[in-house]
């Protein structure tokens, strides 16, 4: 046992001492560690969602650039924009489970049609062209991280558009 004979020699001697040095350490940059690895999980989870919600606009796109539609005024059949709805929320026409579980609502899947004007005969093909556009509006429903961070809640969005080839 140390004596107290002089305060400034126990005080460099207390600095000195290395017990417990590591297990302050870690409590000091667990907390640090934890919020920044939830942090990149859940980021990592906002990116995977809107490369999902992407991808889904595409197959949309694609299914309705293969049906029927009237130009001018770029109408379609509401059968087929209901199908084509189905297939970016499930992956497939008829339905089914959704890709992502908080989006369900076929509301947020916007479908538009224009027709460019072709008379001109600038491209091959008919005097107007139809152009399908899917567009779809997200809110991202996060983990809690995003509160955490002091960060506002995210909006997903994804466009495709496509020429529409018919059959």
């Amino acid at each position: 046992m140390k004596t107290l004979r002089n305060p400034a020699n126990w005080v460099t001697s207390l600095w000195r001492e290395t017990n417990g040095a590591t297990l302050l350490e870690l409590t000091i940059l667990l907390p640090v560690l934890v919020v920044l690895s939830l942090g990149v999980n859940e980021f990592g989870r906002a990116l995977h969602h809107n490369h999902i919600v992407n991808k889904s606009v595409r197959d949309a796109a694609r299914y309705l650039s293969r049906v029927p539609v009237v130009c001018p005024g770029g109408t379609i059949d509401a059968a087929d924009i209901a199908l084509a709805r189905n297939l970016a929320l499930t992956g497939y026409p008829s339905g089914g489970s959704p890709l992502i579980s908080y989006w369900t609502s076929p509301t947020t899947v916007a479908v538009s049609v224009s027709c460019y004007n072709n008379s001109a005969g600038t491209f091959r093909g008919r005097p107007e062209i139809p152009i399908v556009r899917v567009s779809a509006t997200v809110a991202y429903a996060d983990l809690g991280m995003l509160g955490v961070l002091g960060l506002s809640s995210l909006t997903l969005s994804g466009a495709h558009e496509e020429v529409v080839v018919g059959e």
